[in-house]
């Protein structure tokens, strides 16, 4: 018995497509034909709505629903091309020691804590994401009293986060760097720059 096209709408809807249109090229559609290129009209939105929540969550981190690395990328460049723009490198202190004392969840709920305040630290100034780990990136906007602005987040990362009826205690090193230009490679730059002042304020000479 031959495949109908609404079943082959569902097994392949590129298939059945080509199905459906060589019906109606050999005469008036039936409403047979018409209700089976509905069904397939449905999967085809039903694939691209999924496509794009996958894209989504890929681009966004479920922890601290902050840009993941290539999707800050974009927004990074969006600002530098605006006009002066900094790099912020944010690594937090002895995080591991909060994962083996609390749990993971526990470790789970300082991110998210994190990254609530570095978007709410980067609103109207530029944005913020997660690179990985324990460590959070950030790009804004040249301003005039910046130092102050830095000090403030650094003030809003060390405040302890509360978790189960536990205060965790957190900190962070900072590092900061201007980004010589509007292209990636400017970026890529200051990135690299802003990481080993992280790492200069964390006590350690850089990375290993």
């Amino acid at each position: 018995m031959p495949t109908s096209t609404a079943i082959r709408a569902v097994v392949d809807p590129a298939s059945a497509l080509v199905a459906a249109h060589a019906e109606i090229e050999n005469g008036a559609p039936s409403l047979g034909v018409l209700a089976q290129l509905t069904q397939l009209t449905e999967v085809l939105l039903n694939q691209v709505e999924t496509l794009a929540e996958q894209l989504t969550e890929a681009r966004t981190c479920p922890v601290t629903q902050l840009p993941t690395r290539a999707a800050w990328n974009a927004l990074a460049e969006e600002v530098c091309t605006s006009g002066a723009a900094v790099v912020l490198l944010i690594d937090l202190n002895d995080f591991k020691p909060v994962n083996d004392a609390h749990g993971h969840a526990a470790g789970d709920a300082v991110l998210a804590a994190t990254g609530a305040r570095l978007r709410s630290w980067t609103d109207g100034r530029g944005y913020a994401g997660r690179l990985g780990g324990d460590e959070f990136v950030a790009v804004i906007r040249d301003e005039p009293h910046l130092a102050v602005a830095i000090s403030n987040l650094r003030d809003q990362l060390h405040h302890p986060i509360s978790y189960d009826g536990t205060r965790l205690s957190v900190a962070a090193a900072i590092g900061v760097a201007t980004v010589p230009g509007n292209t990636p490679e400017a970026l890529s730059a200051a990135m690299s720059r802003a990481d080993r002042r992280m790492y200069r304020d964390k006590g350690r000479p850089g990375r290993r």
